[in-house]
């Protein structure tokens, strides 16, 4: 992470600058710990200065976002068995499962948020491609998903390097601290939907449950009129 950073701030006043930030969101679908979020937010903290242009910034970053998310949906597609063998942490299957109940009920919703969910855009890109999303749709929604975190991504960076211009490294760690709160208070939310919604189905399942009817008591014989019961005479038997 560190000499991807070093390596950014060397191409600051370079075209090269665009191509790595491509390359860096682009592989961050797949493999998290490459910083292509923060690297969006460090360049955009340096527009204030005049080294970054803002609309290539925003363009390099959703052309990366666009292509990781592709990858990832035909990586799902091509790689099930390996996918699912992900599953077996415990954060992770939490995720996917997210994913799917968001797809199978609301795909352009869940493909949008998961952007904005850290794992949660390796998680639903991944799923979607499990569960043969139409390639179609999914490339709409990864595409406005792209776009939207892009403008947001590199927004921030922007106004942390305006606030700071002096110190663009200071609006380069507040533009990191906000979208960590953003990030952070994004995936609390959608931990206490899915409790909440576990709670929910089991509390019906609960509801449900009907207990077996116990058999009834036999009822006693009436009495006949004149006070006691007489019993039926038995058969073969005459009674005068």
């Amino acid at each position: 992470m560190e000499s991807l950073l070093q390596l950014l701030e060397a191409t600051l006043a370079s075209p090269w600058l665009y191509a790595l930030i491509l390359a860096a969101v682009a592989v961050d679908v797949l493999l998290p710990l490459v910083p292509g979020e923060t690297m969006v937010i460090t360049a955009g903290a340096f527009v204030a200065t005049g080294q970054v242009d803002p609309v290539l910034l925003v363009i390099s970053a959703a052309a990366g976002a666009l292509i990781g998310d592709l990858a990832a949906h035909h990586v799902g597609r091509a790689a099930g068995p390996l996918a699912r063998s992900a599953r077996r942490s415990k954060i992770a299957d939490g995720l996917y499962r997210w994913a799917e109940a968001g797809l199978e009920q609301r795909a352009a919703g869940i493909i949008m948020a998961g952007r904005f969910i850290p794992g949660g855009r390796t998680a639903t890109a991944i799923t979607s491609g499990l569960l043969r999303y139409p390639r179609r749709r999914f490339l709409l929604w990864a595409a406005l998903a792209g776009i939207a975190w892009s403008l947001y991504s590199a927004g921030i960076g922007m106004l942390g390097g305006a606030a700071f211009h002096e110190r663009p490294l200071v609006g380069v760690a507040v533009g990191i601290g906000v979208a960590l709160l953003v990030g952070g208070g994004a995936e609390l939310l959608r931990a206490r939907r899915a409790a909440r919604s576990r709670t929910g189905a089991g509390a019906t399942a609960g509801e449900g449950v009907v207990p077996a009817p116990q058999d009834a008591a036999a009822p006693a014989p009436a009495a006949e009129p004149g006070g006691g019961s007489q019993s039926a005479p038995a058969q073969g038997i005459c009674v005068p």
